[in-house]
């Protein structure tokens, strides 16, 4: 028995797009816990927060619910590239001003190993891997979102080549199959373009009474040399 789709089809690979899809969740989320950790530290040492960490913890949010969004987008009604793209090229913009600021702001602290020659306490090494993790899914994340945007793109001009798609309508009753009643009218429809152009022929019998003889269109011409008589052939 065929199933009844009541889902648009995704336009989209599902490896890709999952794929792409979890390293982006992934990297956000990890970003957001390093985040929530630092701020709160920092809170309590009566520290402010960075700007850098302000604008990386309003792009992982972000990130984390347009991820949820597409991807429930994807699986309920169809995602279009478009609303996609809309939605991953500010997010991207985000992310890549958001690994500049942290690159400028923590430079030193990227690029010294956490070794106890330059971190005396247990604590500043915790402190300095934990920098050394958000810097490196900071750049997972701005990745993925690349990656993300040359899916969308793929996919639209896929879209734009093969056409948009269309869902068939039919007037199925209850109980009935959508698709069989749509494969009756496509016959119906078919029958009723062949009768309706022989229909406007008119019968042979109709030239006999008076109307005009129908003169069909010019086809195949027999040659004179096989319908001329020679009275000397039968000699």
């Amino acid at each position: 028995m065929r199933s009844r789709a009541s889902v648009k089809p995704s336009d989209y690979p599902a490896l890709p797009f999952h794929g792409i899809r979890f390293v982006s969740f992934l990297s956000s989320f990890v970003v957001t816990i390093i985040l929530a950790i630092f701020i709160y530290h920092l809170h309590a040492d009566g520290y402010k927060l960075p700007f850098a960490f302000l604008v990386l913890l309003v792009t992982s949010l972000l990130s984390l619910l347009t991820t949820l969004l597409t991807s429930l987008s994807n699986c309920c009604c169809g995602l279009s590239p478009k609303f996609s793209l809309a939605l991953n090229i500010p997010l991207l913009l985000l992310w890549l001003l958001s690994l500049a600021l942290l690159a400028y702001s923590m430079s030193g602290t990227i690029l010294t190993k956490c070794t106890t020659t330059y971190w005396a306490t247990s604590t500043a090494l915790s402190v300095c891997r934990s920098y050394k993790a958000l810097f490196a899914f900071t750049v997972v994340g701005t990745a993925a979102y690349i990656a993300a945007i040359w899916l969308d793109v793929v996919v639209r001009r896929r879209q734009t080549r093969l056409g948009a798609y269309g869902p068939m309508g039919s007037s199925a009753a209850v109980g009935e199959d959508p698709w069989d009643v749509k494969l009756a009218e496509r016959r119906d429809s078919s029958a009723e373009g062949l009768g309706g152009r022989y229909d406007s022929v008119p019968q042979p019998a109709e030239g006999r009474k008076g109307a005009a003889r129908v003169r069909f269109g010019q086809g195949y011409q027999h040659p004179a040399e096989q319908t001329g008589y020679d009275p000397a052939a039968y000699r």
